[in-house]
């Protein structure tokens, strides 16, 4: 299945999700491919360190998604920019699943208000649309993740996720050094938010593994 990962707001960590995701997937055994629409070039550039480092499982990643791509993989992430509108569209046509990463503030909530119009055009009608907030506040007594959430649960086509990815610096270090976050750190808070976000997503009923796929070969 082809899973697109977008908004139209920066700064909601879609790269990093998209990327965790795919590791995350390759390390269940998934034939797993990226493709990266994102001029920024992220995605691209955490799987040459990777590739680099000789870290295993290997996901190769594209510059173009087409139909065949999506018969030669079991998995596809697509990271999506909005620098080429014509083909984040066509990546939403042709998803089986959008996931769609919300930093908590009143501006990502307006943000993916009109990202999901754009949604709603383009994506099949049975394509599962799941929103995430991403960069969630630790910190106990602030309430805009909660606000947010409220806001974001209201609008018509998007499934929250009931958990949260939480503003970590865990995320940023395994990234800079190509790997998933439980590959870096299996015990820390964020590996078992990566885990509980892809079970949900991907192979719901499925348990944890108790251990990482870092590794060189």
């Amino acid at each position: 299945m082809i899973t697109l990962v977008g908004n139209f707001k920066g700064g909601t960590g879609k790269s990093t999700v998209a990327f965790n995701l795919a590791i995350w997937l390759a390390s269940q055994g998934k034939k797993t491919a990226a493709v990266d629409l994102d001029p920024q070039g992220s995605l691209t550039d955490v799987m040459y360190v990777r590739e680099e480092m000789e870290y295993v499982p290997l996901v190769p990643v594209f510059q173009e998604l087409n139909k065949k791509i999506g018969k030669e993989w079991d998995e596809i992430i697509v990271d999506v920019g909005t620098a080429d509108i014509p083909a984040m569209e066509k990546a939403m046509s042709l998803a089986g699943r959008i996931v769609v990463p919300v930093a908590p503030s009143q501006a990502d909530v307006w943000s993916t208000q009109r990202f999901m119009d754009i949604v709603r055009k383009n994506c099949k009608e049975d394509t599962i649309v799941t929103g995430l907030i991403n960069r969630a506040d630790t910190h106990p007594k602030v309430t805009e993740t909660e606000e947010a959430m409220e806001a974001l649960t209201m609008i018509h086509g998007l499934k929250m996720q009931k958990s949260y990815l939480y503003q970590r610096t865990a995320y940023r270090r395994a990234f800079s050094e190509g790997l998933a976050v439980f590959e870096m750190m299996p015990a820390n808070k964020a590996a078992g938010e990566v885990w509980r976000l892809s079970r949900s997503l991907f192979n719901p009923g499925v348990g944890r593994k108790k251990k990482s796929a870092k590794g060189k070969k």
